[in-house]
């Protein structure tokens, strides 16, 4: 299935209400994570993803959102750190504290923050790396997409990925996310440290993906374009949800931006 198709998975099956009808593609209940030294980063949140939607986590520095993102794709152990309570739930099978392999295998991927690429490797061959378990046809299918999307990483598929801009290396990092062929895609700080007449590229990027089928859950610090794309939305603070609810709930702005420099706002 091409980017750019499309796909109504999660849009058309809703209830008169605007409530989903479809089972989601991710079910988070009751989430608590304890970090090595003891301390509770994440109190109990739940939230849905559903397939080919856009679910947007805001909420200040700290508010929990990478520990999130990072318990839901199995990284958080690699930390020392894990899930105690509650559970996740993944096309109907429990995933709780799966080692993150295993959850890669089940379709889920995580775009970590701050570009996490190979930097003595090429362009090509950072491509090539993720595209082990993908059946060859679904490559090709794939790798046309990102060339659609990426067109500026064509051009420099010989170069070491060190060599990029920043943001053509989060481009790079998005794109081998991509190429895993993930059902879950999850991207930590889309946008950080890049120049702002990047952002709206990779969001549209990020549409087109969820258009094509893949589900996705977005951290990043521009609140505002991150509302624009998202269908459902859920604001965080000290580690815990404190609103959540579609785009039309967030569209004031300020209450958004209000969450996302200081918890105390959002939770008034």
């Amino acid at each position: 299935m091409m980017i750019g198709q499309s796909v109504q998975n999660h849009r058309d099956e809703v209830s008169e209400r605007g409530e989903p009808t479809a089972p989601p593609l991710m079910h988070v209940e009751d989430l608590r994570v304890r970090y090595r030294n003891g301390a509770i980063g994440v109190h109990g949140i739940s939230f849905d993803v559903f397939p080919g939607s856009v679910v947007a986590l805001f909420g200040p520095n700290g508010a929990g959102k990478t520990t999130t993102l990072r318990a839901v794709s199995g990284f958080v152990r690699s930390e020392g750190s894990r899930v105690v309570n509650g559970e996740v739930v993944l096309a109907g099978h429990n995933v709780t504290n799966s080692p993150p392999h295993k959850m890669a295998r089940r379709g889920v991927s995580l775009v970590s923050e701050r570009r996490k690429i190979f930097p003595n490797m090429t362009v090509h061959d950072n491509l090539r790396a993720m595209k082990t378990r993908v059946p060859k046809r679904r490559q090709i299918e794939l790798t046309e997409q990102i060339d659609d999307m990426f067109p500026t990483l064509l051009s420099r598929r010989q170069l070491a990925a060190g060599r990029l801009s920043g943001g053509q290396q989060q481009m790079l990092a998005l794109a081998r996310g991509i190429l895993s062929d993930p059902k879950l895609l999850l991207i930590d700080e889309l946008t950080m440290g890049l120049h702002h007449s990047l952002h709206e590229s990779l969001f549209d990027a990020v549409r087109r993906i969820s258009n094509a089928g893949t589900a996705v859950v977005v951290v990043d610090e521009s609140a505002g374009l991150a509302l624009q794309m998202a269908d459902y939305c859920y604001l965080m603070a000290n580690g815990r949800v404190v609103q959540s609810g579609p785009r039309s709930l967030f569209e004031d702005q300020a209450m958004v931006a209000g969450g996302y420099v200081d918890g105390r706002e959002a939770e008034q």
